[in-house]
């Protein structure tokens, strides 16, 4: 086989998850909810629980209505409570659930 076969093939391979530390000094200013980039942090009676920002429907950026305290898709209004379950919308699935390691140093979380 060539190089440039296998080159082709490299497209059904999943890239490595994206890996994203916050310090025990970041955590402890997350009042509630913290929305990174790709990732949404929800600390709740000193629980951790980390999902995707991507809203399971088509994929929008979700949000935070802090009134009603729902997670909320702005594309189609989708909306999840703050432990990532579906509550109404298009979207018919709870939020994808992200893998996260806490230790004294801070929280590794896995973006995938």
């Amino acid at each position: 086989m060539s190089v440039p076969f296998l080159k082709s093939l490299s497209f059904l391979s999943k890239p490595a998850p994206k890996k994203v530390f916050l310090s025990k000094d970041e955590l402890s200013k997350i009042k509630e909810v913290y929305f990174g980039e790709e990732y949404i942090l929800v600390v709740k009676s000193g629980n951790y629980f980390a999902f995707s920002r991507k809203c399971p429907h088509l994929g929008c950026k979700l949000n935070y209505d802090p009134q009603k305290e729902r997670i909320v898709c702005p594309c189609h209004q989708s909306k999840f409570t703050l432990s990532g379950k579906y509550i109404e919308g298009p979207a018919k699935r709870d939020l994808k659930i992200l893998p996260f390691e806490l230790n004294e140093k801070g929280l590794f979380l896995e973006i995938s």
